[in-house]
């Protein structure tokens, strides 16, 4: 998991993109910053712009970036403006809530799961995020999750796809 947050975070931090003409690369490397330091002015700044609030940055959205970094005041700006709270990574399958869970983030995932996010939604493999956090011992905050609704399904065998 630590490798794909490294490899998540490198690709949004330095790649360049084409996909989003209204936004230079300069401005796309501002926009992606701002959302992984919690800089919420300048988060405001492209929303009013040119970025959408569920544009896509290499396979990620505005929404994970922040939720993976814990950068609360940008989520729930992202939030207010609709953000899709429950958008999945089309590789890793993972939402804002399950990134900021293994982030250790509690109040994003409280403040995420409040919202509406999808507490029970599956990871890859058709793991649940409660089985991922206690194999990587991660006691509380699968106890949280489980207080906040979350079921322990899904794939229960050792290995899942």
């Amino acid at each position: 998991m630590k490798l794909i947050k490294a490899l998540f975070l490198l690709a949004a931090i330095s790649l360049p993109v084409s996909a989003m003409a209204e936004i230079s690369d300069d401005d796309y490397m501002k926009m992606t910053e701002a959302l992984g330091s919690g800089d919420v002015k300048t988060v405001k700044k492209f929303l009013e712009k040119d970025a959408g609030v569920n544009d896509v940055y290499f396979g990620w959205s505005a929404l994970q970036i922040a939720a993976n970094k814990g950068q609360l005041s940008v989520v729930k700006l992202l939030a207010e403006k609709g953000a899709d709270l429950n958008y999945k990574h089309p590789l890793t399958k993972l939402t804002a809530l399950q990134l900021a869970a293994y982030g250790s983030y509690t109040n994003v995932v409280k403040y995420l799961a409040a919202k509406g996010a999808d507490v029970n939604s599956k990871m890859r493999g058709d793991v649940s995020i409660v089985r991922g956090l206690h194999d990587e011992g991660n006691t509380k905050m699968a106890d949280l999750l489980l207080s906040l609704g979350s079921k322990e399904d899904g794939c229960l065998t050792e290995k899942c796809n």
